[in-house]
């Protein structure tokens, strides 16, 4: 009797557990559909446009154009340049007393967030003289976040590490 018993309670519980255990499609199309990442797409006029835009930065930086690189710049933009943290009109004055001899940037990509937020990234070598006259020529690691605004892409962040080669 005891074992009748002791085995009906296992086919019991066994029969439980199978029963509350998902099947394999259900299963796999959760798992499939929580994997789908939609990556949203920027067209490649508007690829272009940031790249030239950033580029045009270091352009306006060099040549002392700064209301033209202001424009480029979001009133809410923030610069984070190793210790220094600069808003819009911080960034125009530091390149306005300083000197840009020269840039490269290589290694250019724009990672696009949404449809209106897109990050550039590259490398790039810098040979500035700052307001002291103290030369600054590493080469860096460099981002700019970039958001379209009334159809319009503006500069809201741009950070640069240094790369220790």
């Amino acid at each position: 009797m005891k074992y009748a018993q002791s085995f009906a309670l296992t086919l019991l519980t066994a029969f439980s557990l199978f029963s509350c255990k998902p099947n394999n499609t259900e299963t796999a199309t959760t798992t499939t559909n929580a994997n789908v990442v939609k990556v949203p797409v920027i067209s490649a006029a508007d690829n272009k446009y940031i790249i030239d835009r950033e580029r045009s930065t270091w352009e306006f930086a060099k040549l002392k154009n700064l209301a033209a690189m202001r424009e480029i710049l979001a009133d809410d933009y923030i610069g984070f340049f190793g210790k220094n943290i600069v808003h819009p009109n911080e960034s125009v004055q530091m390149f306005q007393q300083s000197t840009v001899n020269s840039y490269r940037m290589y290694n250019i990509r724009v990672k696009t967030v949404t449809e209106d937020v897109a990050i550039i990234y590259y490398e790039l070598q810098q040979d500035i003289l700052d307001q002291n006259g103290v030369p600054w020529t590493p080469n860096v690691a460099a981002s700019s976040t970039y958001v379209k605004r009334n159809g319009k892409w503006y500069s809201v962040f741009y950070q640069e590490t240094v790369i220790n080669n």
